[in-house]
């Protein structure tokens, strides 16, 4: 398709890519291929630049172009704006959405319903008593013989109703505070951030204003981020977003950017892509809500080591230089105007504490969410499976963690058929006696790829009928016309073009098997690790907590069959959702859970499996399906007869 030009060739264009706001001037009749590496942006292009695989699609929204036709992408496709960056020239200004990244609304978010039912049956509070408040006063007006300042006045009359022996003020309340409180003849609203017996009023308005109280909680993960806004005069969650961390343009793991961050002022970019994500989510459930982002005046923030000093623009590269030590582990309270964020100026930022260099607030929060701390005789056992897996084995006297680099592969990353659990992805799939699949698509649309419960049941289907072996490789014989070739070797058909949202089949490689195997055998030999080094066996194991973002929907068999989590009794499993988010929902709601949080912190004894001498050989040992060493699988040894 061509469009007429509107400027002479002799000009470079800017190409503007979505949803990273990144800007790139380019000569004419460059390819968008070329921008998009110009831009050092992720966009999947198997095939080089030919115009066959068709994994480079992106998305025109607005400009000129010259786009070749091609055989990988379907002409309803190319309708709707369509096209393969590889094939496609600029001729124009020109704005490009790609389509891997769009914002997403990712399915394994837990509301608050979780806590309503397990209220008591998790180590933190649910209540309702955050560390902003909002205060309605009626102050005197002042007389000849009570004078006092309006600050003192208001001062006096918050240390008689709340006790409170310190109280300070903002500079951007005293810059409107004349004026507020002889408004409305005396009646103002107070928003105190308090601290035990201190307080600092940061904000203050007339009552008729109506001015209200709202907080978010977020869990900034590797590869997506998620956040609940709530109204924090009720507890109610009134919205949630969620998308892919914009900072998957500069590594998909936490040592890819920590290395990215190396040279001079890319550590302030990955700042810019996790503040411009966030932001994004905040107008995005701000305006879902219509609440406005000037009432936002509290935000508990959870997520890994790494995660949170790239939030903070903290120099990270000693979280993987021996002997690994960050830069914090508690974080003091934040202004939101210092990071930027899309809320009250005077907004208060809390991170959860870290325990290590890999061990962070996500695992601090997420131990909230579980009875783990409620029991002082069960051992139990916690993973977060997310790109940064964590675990932690204890109990109420006791908790030991460690972390593994799982890898995104089990978050839709780095896999040719994998996607986040948004809509689109296939997150449960098994396979007939026939060789066919039957899967369940989030939303009921056509497939566009299996996020990580769907890739966990594709691996464990495809193992159980033959068609891989326990080393991951395929069955050629038995699969016969099932194997097709690839850009990236021999791959695994799933389901034909015609039938898939991108009009392109739907493959598995031996590459992205080998990956997948490679994830769970991280975890689990992580698992082993740490449970050898407090002198436990898996059997003595009495339960495991999941949480993640695709811990919800695991088929529980399957993931046991391939030799991701331990062969026990099915009841022993609980899944949590995504824990990290759920812990941070409960900090934001009581200042209880913070003090519990820390507390967390500072009980447990870390494990860094960098210096750990076992922890290759257990890794070694789990590379096969479902491990070296059968014994340790007895059902899945009795089920298929290995």
């Amino acid at each position: 398709m061509t469009n007429k030009k509107s400027r002479t060739e002799e000009n470079n264009f800017k190409v503007k890519f979505l949803p990273f706001e990144t800007i790139v001037e380019v000569p004419p009749g460059t390819s968008l291929l070329d921008a998009v590496k110009t831009a050092s942006l992720p966009l999947k292009t198997t095939c080089g630049g030919k115009g066959t695989c068709g994994d480079c699609v992106i998305q025109i929204i607005e400009g000129t172009y010259h786009s070749k036709p091609s055989a990988a992408l379907s002409d309803k496709l190319a309708s709707r704006g369509f096209s393969l960056a590889c094939q496609t020239e600029v001729k124009d200004n020109i704005t490009v959405q790609l389509p891997q990244f769009r914002e997403l609304d990712i399915k394994s978010i837990v509301d608050s319903k979780f806590f309503k039912e397990q209220r008591d049956n998790i180590s933190g509070v649910y209540e309702l008593n955050p560390s902003v408040k909002k205060i309605e006063l009626l102050l005197s007006p002042p007389t000849l013989e009570d004078n006092y300042s309006d600050l003192r006045r208001i001062e006096r009359q918050l240390q008689k109703e709340l006790a409170l022996k310190k109280i300070d003020c903002e500079y951007s309340v005293l810059k409107k505070l004349a004026q507020t409180v002889r408004k409305n003849k005396g009646k103002i609203s107070i928003f105190l951030s308090l601290s035990g017996k201190q307080a600092t009023v940061i904000d203050v308005a007339p009552q008729s204003e109506g001015k209200k109280l709202y907080g978010i909680a977020c869990d900034v993960g590797t590869t997506t981020v998620a956040l609940h806004l709530v109204d924090l005069q009720n507890e109610k969650i009134l919205a949630t977003a969620s998308s892919l961390n914009q900072q998957i343009a500069c590594g998909e793991d936490i040592i890819s950017r920590i290395n990215f961050a190396q040279k001079p002022g890319r550590l302030k970019k990955l700042q810019e892509l996790i503040i411009l994500t966030l932001n994004n989510l905040i107008k995005k459930a701000s305006k879902s809500a219509k609440v406005s982002i000037s009432d936002i005046y509290l935000a508990s923030v959870s997520g890994n080591t790494t995660m949170i000093h790239l939030l903070l623009n903290l120099e990270p590269r000693y979280i993987r230089e021996e002997p690994y030590v960050p830069t914090f582990n508690q974080v003091p309270t934040i202004l939101s105007r210092d990071l930027g964020l899309k809320m009250n100026n005077e907004g208060r930022i809390y991170c959860s504490p870290a325990v290590g260099s890999y061990v962070g607030g996500d695992i601090t929060a997420g131990l909230l969410c579980t009875p783990i701390l409620r029991d002082s005789k069960k051992v139990a056992l916690f993973i977060d499976a997310g790109t940064n897996g964590e675990l932690v084995v204890g109990n109420k006297e006791w908790l030991m963690t460690c972390a593994c680099s799982a890898g995104p592969a089990f978050e839709g990353s780095g896999i040719k058929c994998g996607m986040p659990a948004s809509e689109g992805a296939i997150e449960e799939i098994k396979m007939l006696d026939s060789g066919e699949f039957k899967y369940k698509v989030i939303n009921g649309t056509k497939p566009q790829g299996l996020c990580g419960s769907g890739l966990v049941d594709l691996l464990a289907e495809l193992f159980t009928f033959g068609y891989i072996d326990r080393h991951g490789k395929f069955n050629e014989k038995k699969a016969g016309k099932k194997i097709v070739k690839t850009e990236e070797g021999k791959g695994f058909l799933i389901e034909e073009g015609k039938n898939c949202y991108w009009g392109k089949d739907l493959i598995v490689t031996e590459n992205d098997i080998s990956n997948l195997i490679r994830t769970k055998a991280a975890v689990f030999s992580a698992c082993s690790v740490l449970l050898k080094n407090v002198g436990l066996g898996f059997d003595k194991i009495d339960s495991v907590y999941i949480g993640g973002g695709f811990g919800q929907h695991l088929n529980i068999n399957n993931t046991i069959r391939i030799g991701l989590l331990p062969d026990l009794k099915r009841e022993k499993f609980h899944y949590l959702g995504n824990s990290s988010l759920l812990g941070a929902y409960l900090i934001l709601l009581s200042d209880k859970n913070k003090d519990l949080a820390n507390e967390i912190a500072e009980k447990m004894t870390y494990i860094e499996l960098n210096t750990e001498p076992t922890y290759m050989n257990e890794f070694t040992g789990a590379l096969f399906l479902p491990h070296t060493d059968i014994k340790l699988f007895p059902s899945v040894k009795q089920t298929l007869n290995l």
